[in-house]
């Protein structure tokens, strides 16, 4: 992996940014999402924020008429068709992607443009942080995202946190609107067969959603999991991706095998097939543990570790399971090509905002949530 030389601060030659923020009832966070981004606004570079929303039923589209964004509302979608739709009302150099539960630090667009005057950089950003009151799993989990957290070039970006080259963007041809999850992946992926993708740890955001409890983490994990296969088989083969793939259907083999084994268990009493299966299926975890311990000199944090782990990978196995599994009325989910109602549906309408400052778009009955 090529480390990234930095770029000196004064090198600004970025004059418009626009923020594409998709919303689902993000009242909890979006006025701080708002407000950091109102306040991290440099001089010389104009500013424009498009809130993309997705059928929000709480008071998310007030707090954004009251910080005077750009609402779109947009229901039904994925979140990859909000933020194509986002990025196609823009009107800036750069896009910058950020989540509405996300807090992006004072400076944080001086230093993410600041990468772009090299024309080699396709897109810039970094893992998010957890915030200060977060519990034992979110500080946890952290480890992992941060254990290789350093300025260099990177394979992908979470885009709860990233800014990209709006005719990179273009060229690639955005997100690919079909992914329920996995769509960051398979965006910068595109992007870095042209382009360099940057992880530089000064372009610091807070998270405000990260999960609090292990069942909040196996939830959101299972649901991030399930784009796993479409993700993997909808771009070309890549080395990186491999675990992401092989360790879920690794936990699953012993899972089916640990199930058969108490099986044996019971009506044998024979239990060495299930305890060789239990075995094997907490190994990975442990040596990811050990790894992301000891990488990040928090040697007390591995007993949660392993536990996240093992959790992550369950999580994650049970994803590829519902992602194959045949859909009421006995159809399955399509792992390569999409659904005939899913696509480049969304068109704007011609400019028609409302006096409290939101536009609308037409949609057409897509019906895939964020």
């Amino acid at each position: 992996m090529r480390v990234s030389r930095s770029v000196p601060m004064t090198d600004l030659v970025v004059r418009s940014i626009s923020f594409v923020i998709p919303a689902l009832n993000a009242g909890s966070t979006l006025d701080a999402c708002l407000g950091a981004i109102r306040a991290a606004h440099p001089a010389g570079t104009r500013t424009e924020i498009l809130l993309i929303d997705n059928g929000s039923i709480d008071e998310t589209l007030s707090i954004a008429q009251r910080h005077g964004v750009t609402v779109v509302s947009a229901p039904g979608l994925t979140v990859a068709a909000l933020r194509n739709l986002g990025a196609r009302l823009a009107d800036g150099e750069i896009l910058a992607f950020v989540d509405a539960d996300c807090v992006i630090a004072p400076d944080w667009l001086e230093r993410g443009i600041a990468h772009f005057g090299d024309p080699a950089v396709g897109a810039a950003g970094s893992p998010t942080h957890v915030p200060a009151h977060a519990t034992w799993v979110a500080n946890t989990w952290a480890l992992q995202r941060h254990r290789a957290n350093q300025r260099r070039d990177v394979p992908w970006l979470p885009t709860e946190n990233l800014l990209v080259r709006e005719s990179a963007f273009r060229e690639v041809g955005g997100f690919n609107e079909t992914l329920i999850t996995c769509e960051d992946t398979d965006l910068c992926y595109r992007l870095g067969a042209h382009y360099r993708i940057v992880n530089d740890p000064d372009i610091k955001s807070v998270h405000l959603g990260e999960a609090a409890s292990l069942r909040a983490f196996v939830r959101k994990e299972t649901w991030r999991g399930t784009g796993n296969l479409a993700g993997f088989l909808s771009h070309p083969f890549k080395v990186s991706e491999l675990p992401s793939v092989v360790l879920p259907v690794y936990h699953l083999v012993c899972g089916v095998g640990f199930a058969a084994g108490v099986v044996l268990g019971i009506t044998e009493g024979r239990w060495r097939a299930a305890l060789t299966a239990g075995f094997l299926s907490v190994v990975p975890s442990i040596l990811f543990a050990l790894r992301t311990s000891i990488g990040t000199g928090r040697p007390g944090s591995l007993p949660a570790l392993v536990l996240l782990y093992a959790a992550y990978a369950a999580a994650r196995a049970a994803a590829i399971v519902v992602s194959v599994a045949p859909r009421r009325g006995g159809s399955r989910r399509s792992l390569r090509r999409p659904p005939k109602h899913i696509g480049n549906l969304v068109r704007p309408v011609p400019a028609t905002t409302s006096p409290a400052g939101q536009s609308e778009a037409s949609t057409h009955g897509v019906t895939s949530d964020v």
